[in-house]
């Protein structure tokens, strides 16, 4: 009986055409954990990949590189220069903290970007942008993600992903989130959960997010945002906080971890008075908004049923087992 992992694998093949072995794609953001792994997984399927990162001296010595941030964009003709068909936007500023700025830097960064790409010949661009991002949201960040989506709205082949938490197997080769709980169990043997952790998430294997963005980028109809606004790109089953972080327990092998519950909104109020002062943390207030206030009922409905988002708790087992 072929497991799940197989099934995608089968389908994934089922899916390849001849356009994808021409095909150049410029990723943002490609020294970032989405973005890495994304030109990770488009070099792999040998298309033609172009990093664009605001710290090249990191960035893949085997793939081609080009200077960018979202204050500065990318040079006057790099996407013409380069013959590039599909853009990529995985890049996010997260030093931004007020509304103002974050919406001058990522916000009109990515306006910016998408006019300079379409102007130089960019046939489709594909944002990834996130579960926290719906009408009626809370945060900062999920607001912005709803600006750039709209941004979109009028592009041909143009398409918005909203992916969960992201994740990858083998379980430590993680970062964002998931590599955030790894590393506090490996320095600690607390680890506090907002509001006890009742609060359900839902999680990408970046796989299989490569897996989606390769389907867009080469499919030979492209969507357009008039037909579909969004795409979830998300496992369906919802896991809560506390059940994530004990899974990321289990498959660590850690046994000697306590969980704390901790009221959400004294951490809100104690990051946001820090933040007014001046005195920012890794962890933003924002962040914290944006786990407290999830979208109830997400439309899962999106995703053509041929793809099928790995469930967390296998995944991560198949995983480990693999090491």
């Amino acid at each position: 009986m072929l497991t799940e992992l197989q099934r995608l694998q089968r389908l994934f093949k089922s899916q390849l055409t001849m356009s994808q072995q021409n095909i150049k794609i410029a990723v943002t953001g490609a020294t970032g954990y989405v973005g890495s792994q994304l030109c990770q997984y488009f070099k792999d399927r040998t298309a033609g990949t172009i990093q664009l990162t605001s710290k090249p001296q990191k960035a893949d010595p085997k793939l081609p590189v080009e200077e960018f941030s979202l204050t500065r964009g990318v040079p006057q003709g790099t996407f013409a220069m380069n013959k590039v068909d599909v853009l990529v936007h995985a890049a996010y500023d997260f030093s931004a903290r007020s509304r103002k700025d974050i919406w001058q830097v990522n916000v009109a960064g990515s306006i910016a970007l998408f006019k300079q790409a379409r102007e130089e010949g960019v046939k489709r661009i594909i944002f990834i942008s996130t579960m926290s991002a719906y009408e009626g949201c809370r945060s900062l960040y999920g607001n912005a993600k709803l600006e750039i989506e709209a941004a979109l709205s009028d592009g041909d082949g143009d398409s918005c992903l909203r992916p969960g938490l992201v994740y990858s197997t083998p379980l430590d080769q993680s970062r964002g989130m998931i590599g955030s709980i790894i590393t506090r169990i490996k320095d600690s043997n607390l680890v506090p959960l907002l509001g006890g952790g009742k609060h359900q998430l839902y999680l990408t294997h970046e796989e299989d997010l490569g897996r989606f963005c390769y389907w867009l980028a080469t499919r030979p109809q492209p969507t357009t945002l008039r037909d579909q606004k969004y795409f979830t790109t998300a496992n369906p089953k919802p896991y809560s906080f506390r059940k994530i972080v004990e899974l990321v327990l289990s498959a660590s092998n850690r046994t000697n971890v306590r969980l704390i519950s901790v009221p959400w909104r004294t951490v809100w109020l104690g990051l946001k008075g820090l933040e007014t002062m001046g005195i920012n943390n890794e962890f933003r207030s924002d962040s914290v908004l944006s786990l407290a206030y999830q979208q109830e009922q997400p439309n899962f409905s999106t995703v053509p049923a041929t793809f099928v988002f790995r469930d967390f708790a296998d995944a991560i087992h198949v995983g480990d087992k693999s090491r």
